[in-house]
């Protein structure tokens, strides 16, 4: 007896592995979310190498944009990796995996501190204090590479994160429908602001800073200048926020504010710094540039200590215990030349809360930042408020725009800075800098 070989009985006997690589894509492009995509890179050699091209990963966030999924969800959590709004995972710690790996390749004895963020990418360093080894790092695919020790170390260093573009772009199409860019080239920038223990209390007009360059995997020196004096010791070391492609650092007084763009600087005049170093050269061919200066009218006594971002505007915000409201100056720029020259405007706002989230022992209310997800509609904003017990407190969920609060965590562990962190469709491959691109990056942990 014969038996029929027709196109029925072979497309029976097809196998996924036989498959031409453009219906491949348009399978495996479906898939939920990318902790399945990691899943089946696993499969095969081919799997792998077809769901690593950039065009694969086009299509897939095509696909997901197609299904009105949400572009980018963003969380928050503190130097600790502690996380209140659990996006990122249903874990108080969802960094928790991160740290032990790094702690286990690298022999650290504490846990690594969080120092800066930028979409999904994290920045950690060893320690705390005198901090000298930085990892760029994703928590979602627990890879990251390791930087060379700055030349320099003091016990507090103010730190900046910063890339120049997102790994990728998703933005709606004429045609109802998105166009996605992969921005697989995309640099990074660490900012650090050093000086001299001697040099703390003194007013300057000029401070250094030393700026890691991903595409070279070294550290250069530049020379700041800005326009008004002020001193170096007053500017906070527990944070940095960017946007717009700036970086800011807000005084410990809430009295000024700073901004430094390190892609604007000309780092074919800045010193090169070797990683073993540990001096530097203070030529007079080091790179000058005018760093951004915002000077912050406190004539009514109100101290910004949040910088945030709502509405497209930069913010800087305070609680009033008075009045039960929180002030805020919105800074519109209107004209930037990355260097010191805006056309600023500051516009002061006054938004009333709640009462009843106030405890009567209260000792600190402090705001922790505006919800990073705010899509200009909702104002949302986290206050921290304790009573007797200053160690801990709560965590409400306030809306400015109609001063009703929601308590969402009890009994907190006192934390003031919180970094933005993405939840993504994709995540960012870290960085390899040339240099080192043999040994750079760390595989995840079996």
């Amino acid at each position: 007896m014969r038996v029929a070989t027709g196109p029925s009985s072979k497309l029976m006997n097809t196998n996924i592995g036989d498959l031409p690589e453009a219906v491949l894509v348009e399978i495996l492009g479906r898939l939920p979310c990318y902790k399945y995509i990691a899943q089946c890179k696993c499969v095969s050699k081919r799997w792998c190498t077809v769901m690593s091209d950039p065009s694969f990963i086009g299509r897939f966030l095509c696909l997901q944009s197609d299904g009105k999924q949400i572009f980018m969800t963003r969380t928050l959590i503190n130097f600790r990796g502690e996380e209140f709004l659990t996006r990122m995972s249903s874990s108080f710690k969802p960094l928790t995996p991160l740290f032990k790996t790094l702690m286990n390749f690298h022999h650290l004895k504490e846990e690594p501190v969080v120092v800066g963020t930028y979409n999904d990418l994290v920045l950690c360093c060893a320690s705390r204090y005198h901090q000298r080894d930085y990892y760029i790092c994703n928590p979602y695919t627990l890879k990251w590479v390791p930087l060379p020790p700055p030349p320099q170390v003091f016990k507090f260093t103010r730190v900046g994160f910063l890339c120049d573009l997102p790994y990728y772009n998703c933005k709606k199409n004429d045609l109802g429908g998105h166009d996605i860019q992969v921005n697989a080239d995309y640099r990074c920038r660490i900012v650090r602001i050093v000086y001299h223990p001697d040099e703390m209390r003194i007013p300057s007009c000029e401070f250094k800073v030393q700026i890691f360059y991903s595409e070279t995997g070294v550290w250069r020196e530049s020379i700041v200048s800005s326009p008004s004096m002020f001193h170096l010791d007053q500017v906070n070391s527990g944070i940095s926020f960017a946007h717009n492609g700036m970086l800011y650092w807000m005084s410990l007084g809430g009295n000024f504010l700073i901004g430094l763009d390190p892609f604007m600087m000309d780092n074919r005049n800045s010193n090169s710094i070797s990683s073993t170093s540990s001096s530097t050269d203070d030529g007079d061919d080091s790179d000058h540039y005018e760093c951004l200066f915002i000077e912050v009218d406190r004539s009514d006594d109100i101290r910004p200590r949040l910088v945030g971002v709502y509405k497209g505007c930069l913010q800087m915000g305070d609680y009033d215990y008075d009045s039960h409201a929180v002030f805020f100056w919105e800074l519109n720029e209107e004209v930037h030349s990355g260097a010191g020259k805006s056309c600023l405007e500051l516009r002061k706002r006054v938004y009333s809360l709640d009462w009843e989230m106030v405890p009567d022992d209260i000792y600190d209310l402090n705001i922790l930042s505006f919800d990073p997800n705010n899509d200009g509609t909702e104002g949302i904003l986290y206050l921290y408020v304790s009573g007797a017990d200053d160690t801990h407190g709560d965590i409400f969920m306030c809306n400015i725009c109609t001063g009703k609060s929601l308590k969402i965590f009890e009994n907190h562990p006192r934390v003031y800075e919180y970094f933005p962190v993405a939840v993504p469709w994709w995540p960012t491959p870290v960085p390899r800098p040339p240099e080192r691109e043999a040994n750079a990056l760390i595989p995840s942990s079996p």
